[in-house]
């Protein structure tokens, strides 16, 4: 899996991240919301995880990494949101 750094953090809103500290893996989980200027973002709640915010100024990033989808919709939207 090749995942990369994104700190736009509002073009992720619906997309799954990676958050990491200092290279360490924190969660994985979707990204529900995020500021505009993207100093925080919130996870959903999923399973025992509750909804969790993460501030970039506490030095959190967000890695995602783009997923070809089957059916009708050729890429997931972040795709788009990342590339375009």
């Amino acid at each position: 899996m090749v995942l990369q750094n994104y700190p736009d953090w509002q073009r992720l809103v619906g997309a799954v991240v990676q958050i990491r500290r200092e290279n360490q893996v924190i969660r994985t989980g979707v990204v529900e919301d995020a500021t505009p200027d993207s100093s925080l973002l919130w996870l959903a709640a999923d399973g025992v995880h509750q909804r969790t915010m993460y501030a970039a100024a506490e030095n959190y990033k967000a890695w995602v990494e783009p997923q070809q989808l089957a059916g009708h919709a050729a890429y997931r939207m972040t795709y788009h949101r990342l590339y375009a």
